[in-house]
């Protein structure tokens, strides 16, 4: 088999057997003949160290007449060995297990998916693109194990000679198309040939207390294709060697994706989250209302990659809001595309380049709160609004580190620091500053409230000229000194020229009288 014999199922331990649902079919996996004599941790029979017996076929059989008058959820009461579950496309069923001891292994040759709504075929393609179907209804997991049983593309799920897939389409753990209303709830998918989960055009979505494990590059933990709305993501821990969560829009169906919102997550993979509306296609799209909370990554390209090409439209990524988290990243927001609102509040960084990949062309590779993406660097963008509320960045000694880093021509049309400082954990290197502008513009630069004893200075060297006007009730107390042309009207500051305390009243500038 594909999957080490000492591989580990992360388990909380058994769970209930679930709350009965008035009108709702059961059938238990043990009582239609189910063999249910798989080790979940290598696809062996659990009982011989043999071949275990396929349970799929029947579970199919099974659960083959659920519809709207006719909902059947299948109680998974041990482990079984499967070629494939292809559940009917329109929905109305569900799957329930007793705990992450019970669930599913995904036969070595299978060449499929582990769980997917439709025909064996129903993925096929991958990216149909438009027309977007009509959504059948509900489906809900809960409580069981998936192993996707990842080989190296011979010995595997996969036996393509491609560990994702075949050349047409990727193998996933489990794949949802065309359904409103999914609840994903305590299920642990590891070991995946591609994505742990891909859901698309799907809405109204819950994933809650998920596991999802998997290594390699193509082993996105929830990747979500557009069309997709109302999503709500919590209590989830992932490690991944992807994306943890993508939101791709030019991908499946296509189309916008809106209001998704993450909670209480952990991570340790390449990204937290990739978001992209363009992929050089005739067809733009927009993401909107994003949120992220309480959550701690640990991630090797940036916590957030948004964008991967030119040519995205004006605020395609609308509005995306990131609070009470920590990230270890070499960057939080890796930019290769337009943007309207992003604000991030009580975010700590951790700056470090353990494991980033840098591809060309780059103006540098210094850290940053937002910096070129690391793997797009080249790309020119336009944000409407980026601000700063309460946040830090806690500086490992002698990491190259800025708030923010401008290259390629890319503007920021208005950007504020209100809380803002650095904590240096010792280095010798100089304290950076608090912007690093190179081939960028600023259009508005509001200063509300900075430590300044952190930053050597609020730009770098001829960054001013860059910068279309300066503002904020904190410009003065920064001690910082500003050149008089960039300076806002009614502003308090202390004049580069000058060296003194001064205020521009209807663009002259006079001495400011402190009280």
């Amino acid at each position: 088999m594909g999957c080490d014999s000492g591989f580990v199922i992360p388990c909380l331990g058994p769970d209930p057997p679930p709350v009965p649902v008035p009108g709702m079919t059961y059938i238990r996996a043990s009582q239609i003949g189910c063999a249910l004599d798989c080790d979940l941790r290598n696809g062996r029979n659990k009982y011989t160290g043999g071949s275990a017996t396929d349970d799929g076929p029947r579970i199919n059989a099974a659960m083959a007449g659920a519809a709207a008058d006719n909902p059947l959820t299948l109680i998974i009461d041990g482990s079984a060995l499967i070629s494939g579950l292809f559940l009917p496309a329109g929905g109305h069923w569900s799957i329930a297990g007793l705990g992450c001891g019970t669930g599913f292994f995904l036969k070595t040759g299978t060449n499929n998916d582990g769980i997917h709504n439709g025909t064996p075929t129903a993925a096929l393609p991958s990216d149909p693109g438009p027309p977007t179907p009509a959504r059948g209804m509900n489906v809900s997991l809960s409580n069981f194990t998936l192993n996707g049983n990842q080989g190296n593309g011979f010995d595997g799920n996969s036996t393509s000679g491609i560990r994702q897939g075949s050349k047409v389409a990727w193998y996933f753990g489990i794949n949802l198309m065309n359904i409103e209303n999914i609840n994903i709830t305590k299920v642990v998918v590891v070991n995946t040939s591609a994505y742990n989960i891909r859901l698309s055009n799907v809405g109204n979505v819950s994933v809650s207390g998920c596991v999802m494990k998997s290594h390699g590059l193509s082993t996105d933990g929830l990747h979500f294709d557009g069309p997709s709305n109302d999503i709500a993501i919590s209590n989830c821990d992932f490690t991944t060697g992807d994306d943890s969560i993508a939101l791709n829009c030019p991908e499946g169906y296509s189309g916008n994706i809106s209001r998704v919102a993450v909670t209480n997550c952990t991570f340790n993979s390449l990204s937290l989250m990739r978001l992209y509306t363009a992929n050089g296609g005739p067809n733009k799209f927009s993401i909107d209302t994003v949120s992220v909370s309480n959550c701690v990554g640990t991630l090797s390209e940036a916590a957030f990659l948004i964008g991967l090409i030119d040519g995205s439209k004006p605020n395609s990524i609308a509005s995306l809001t990131i609070s009470d988290c920590s990230l270890t990243a070499p960057v939080v927001l890796a930019i290769a595309e337009n943007f309207g609102n992003i604000a991030l509040k009580n975010v700590t960084f951790v700056p470090s380049t353990a494991d980033v990949v840098w591809v060309s062309p780059q103006a540098n590779h210094i850290c940053g709160f937002l910096r070129p993406s690391p793997l797009y660097g080249g790309v020119p963008y336009v944000g409407y609004s980026l601000s700063f509320e309460n946040c830090q960045i806690y500086r490992n000694p002698d990491v190259e580190v800025a708030a923010v880093i401008l290259e390629s021509d890319s503007t920021i049309e208005n950007l504020g620091f209100n809380g803002f400082r650095l904590q240096d954990g010792g280095s010798s290197s100089p304290v950076p500053e608090l912007l690093n502008i190179g081939l960028g513009s600023i259009g508005q630069l509001v200063l509300d409230s900075v430590d300044s004893k952190t930053f050597h200075a609020p730009v770098s060297a001829g960054g001013f000229s860059s910068v279309g006007s300066v503002s904020g009730a904190g410009v003065l107390a920064t001690g910082w000194e500003f050149p008089d042309a960039v300076m806002a009207d009614e502003v308090p500051y202390i004049s580069a020229s000058s060296g003194l305390p001064s205020i521009k009243v209807q663009g002259v500038v006079e001495p400011y009288l402190q009280h």
